[in-house]
């Protein structure tokens, strides 16, 4: 077979992956787009990361005896919040770090990168500050997201200062997959001849995604991933040097996946064109088959002839296009065209879903209300349609699978949702008002996921993965569970051993409860803030407008209307029009210059009005919501 870059794309993305090894679990995790919640998600991250530790230990404890079973972490996918965690948690999975298991542990939440991403280094203070409006910039975005570029440099930085572990449960490489809206979008050609060159029907692509394959600096781990493929990204520690092609673009899509829109700051990210070579076959219904297409353009996208190898694109938030990668984190590890096995019986692989928003939302509107009342929810209806996957929606059909979970909040009763956690009020920024939310949310993210474990990420004891000499009577007896409704018994695939410094991770200390954080902000505290920020940003359009090519404009406007319009209707009009011309000009500029002041700063002022009382009465909800500790 001639080596052509089809035939590398076919080689390298089989149709259905290979089965894992008997007594091994694989597993992708799929992180929803959170906005401020994504403190959330990193406490699920958290406890997870330690859970699988303290699972490996105890495998190593039992030593001849055999080990109970294996998981393998093979792919971290995710949207905007939960694409931002995806990046952490690849960069840091093979690194020794403590995990913050409450307020008082000051020495883990210093040490621990998923903490001080989400819960120390990001606050409203820093969003509404001005360091982005230097004289004479464009206005990028609502906040300042000058804190997001330091955010990331100081975490990608952070690695060196942590030693390297061998976590045998992490796949080497792993695949992180970000995913981005492209406003540039990818261009495609129908041709309905089937002949080069001929009359076309054109599509663009806009939602997009990257995937970047992480190795460790450890030793191998007991497994080993395929070598990274025609269109991902390769990452080693030296290549994120700022400079560095992958080191830009691992920021770029780190920042752009959680660019949420008109709030951050769109990013600019740069790939090569070839990464998209043959991407939109990678498909259950693409063309790739047991062979690699007769046609070598069949699916390629459709430059312009001009095009260079590097391709440039302006990136906004992932979730607003694909909030939940479930389909890319699925045929990560099934295969573009293959099944997670889905009987309980027989289940070795699936997806693990963190969304702390599960709520449907309102439906759009039903009944005609005027032109400008159909803007939004057509917006809403474009960004809800480019997320529906019916793919994914078929293969949930059944009730009874066991290759996907999800993890979501929960404070127990009908604190569950949104509700459970301070980040889903205000439309999920809630979180960047107070260290206090965050701190709630990362710690109830750590608590719902030991429940997840012990008591939902089951399978049924008759699964193959159970059949290992580890899991003896005893052990079915210690870690084994009945489901409600379910007769038979069931196993957990991530078991509650002991941590490293031998605490029980099944017992309430090494997830407790946080306190709910009512009274922990004052609405009032911001209302100046919001204000400073308006006003410069009022002032930079002023001065970014209002340039001397304005004025000169303006100018001759002005001298239009005062020598053309006014002075010939009557000869009078005319000689005082010539007599005070400058004096003219100086008061209707002038008169123009307040009017266009005043339509600047009246829409500023209304919206830093609307933002202050949306704010106030959100924090007046979540005072009002305090749950009761269970």
């Amino acid at each position: 077979m001639a080596d052509t870059l089809a035939a590398q794309w076919w080689r390298a993305y089989p149709r259905e992956e290979a089965e894992p090894d008997p007594g091994r679990f694989e597993l992708g995790l799929c992180m929803a787009g959170a906005i401020s919640a994504g403190a959330y998600t990193a406490g699920v991250l958290d406890f997870l990361i330690e859970a699988l530790d303290g699972f490996e230990a105890e495998n190593a404890r039992l030593g001849a005896s055999g080990p109970l079973h294996h998981v393998t972490v093979k792919v971290l996918g995710g949207a905007s919040a939960g694409g931002m965690c995806a990046a952490i948690a690849g960069l840091f999975l093979d690194r020794r770090f403590r995990p913050v298991r409450s307020l008082a542990d000051a020495e883990a939440q210093r040490e621990n990168p998923l903490w001080q991403a989400w819960v120390e280094m990001i606050d409203i203070d820093q969003l509404l500050r001005a360091d982005d409006l230097p004289e004479g910039a464009p206005i990028r975005s609502a906040l300042d997201c000058t804190v997001l570029d330091r955010i990331v440099d100081t975490t990608i930085a952070r690695v060196a200062t942590l030693p390297p572990v061998r976590r045998p449960w992490l796949a080497d490489p792993v695949r992180v997959i970000l995913t981005l809206a492209n406003l540039r979008g990818v261009p495609y050609a129908l041709r309905f001849s089937g002949r080069e060159g001929a009359t076309s029907h054109f599509m663009w692509s806009h939602a997009d995604s990257v995937c970047f394959t992480v190795a460790a600096d450890a030793a191998a781990s007991a497994t080993a991933a395929p070598a990274t493929r025609p269109g991902e990204v390769a990452v080693e520690r030296g290549d994120l040097a700022q400079g560095a092609f992958v080191g830009d673009l691992f920021r770029a899509a780190a920042l752009g996946t959680g660019a949420f829109p008109v709030a951050l700051r769109p990013r600019e990210v740069t790939r090569l064109r070839d990464d998209y070579a043959y991407r939109a076959l990678l498909t259950p219904a693409g063309a790739f088959g047991d062979a690699p297409p007769e046609n070598p353009a069949l699916g390629l996208p459709d430059w312009p002839a001009e095009m260079d190898e590097r391709y440039r694109m302006l990136v906004l938030d992932g979730g607003a296009m694909n909030n939940e990668p479930l389909d890319l984190v699925r045929r990560a590890l099934a295969g573009w065209g293959g099944r997670n096995l889905r009987e309980g019986e027989r289940a070795n692989r699936a997806v693990l879903m963190v969304d702390p928003f599960v709520e449907p939302g309102l439906p759009g509107p039903d009944h005609e209300t005027g032109l400008h009342a159909t803007l939004l929810p057509l917006f809403d209806a474009l960004v809800r349609e480019a997320r529906f996957k019916p793919e994914d929606l078929a293969l949930a059909a059944d009730p009874d699978v066991y290759s996907r979970f999800l993890i979501a909040p929960s404070r127990g009763g009908d604190w569950s949702g949104k509700s459970a956690i301070a980040g889903g009020y205000l439309g999920g920024f809630m979180g960047f008002f107070s260290r206090a939310y965050r701190a709630h949310d990362f710690l109830l993210g750590r608590r719902n996921c030991q429940s997840f474990l012990r008591k939902y990420f089951v399978l049924p004891e008759g699964n193959p993965l159970f059949s290992t000499p580890g899991w003896t009577e005893e052990a079915r007896v210690r870690f084994g569970i009945l489901p409600r409704g379910d007769t038979r018994r069931h196993l957990p695939i991530v078991p509650l051993c002991s941590s490293a410094e031998g605490l029980d991770l099944g017992a309430p200390e090494a997830a407790p409860e946080p306190t709910w954080p009512a009274g922990a902000f004052r609405a009032a505290d911001v209302k100046t803030r919001i204000e400073e920020r308006v006003a410069a940003v009022t002032a930079q359009v002023d001065a970014t407008i209002l340039t001397p090519r304005f004025r000169k404009g303006a100018e001759a406007f002005v001298g239009r209307m005062v020598g053309e319009k006014i002075a010939e209707q009557a000869w009078p009009l005319r000689v005082l029009a010539n007599a005070f011309r400058k004096r003219i000009d100086e008061i209707a500029l002038r008169a123009l210059e307040r009017a266009w002041a005043s339509a600047l700063r009246v829409p500023g002022e209304t919206a830093g009005k609307a933002a202050s009382d949306a704010i106030a009465k959100a924090v007046a909800e979540l005072d009002r919501a305090t749950p009761r500790p269970r």
